[in-house]
């Protein structure tokens, strides 16, 4: 079975990733207390794309990629769109926000990939 998890954690775990980041890691789906900026990543579906034999053979997957940060992750943003889009990851959609209550800024970016289940 695939671990999308894992891929997605070493795909953003790119050194030129993580010298961008505050606390030189990335964390998924929620940080305790990080530093800024900092990178976080959640899966928030999947799907059965094929099949054969009433098996599922392939499955989508969708997730979000956020940065959060206190000044300009211009950088982070461009590193991580390539590390993800040169590991086979699509790009479906980005949005900058700024979170009120944290007052920081908030890059959420959605990717989907479609890998064969063994």
């Amino acid at each position: 079975m695939v671990n999308i998890k894992k891929l997605v954690k070493d795909t953003l775990s790119n050194s030129e990733v993580l010298s961008l980041t505050a606390d030189k890691k990335v964390y998924f789906i929620h940080a305790n207390k990080p530093n800024t900026p900092y990178v976080e990543y959640e899966i928030f579906d999947e799907n059965g794309q094929e099949w054969a034999e009433n098996k599922e053979i392939a499955t989508n997957f969708y997730l979000q990629v956020d940065i959060f940060s206190k000044t300009d992750y211009t950088d982070l943003e461009n590193k991580i769109k390539e590390v993800m889009t040169n590991a086979g990851f699509n790009r479906s959609m980005a949005a900058d926000l700024y979170e009120n209550d944290t007052q920081l800024f908030h890059k959420a970016m959605r990717f989907f990939i479609t890998l064969e289940v063994r």
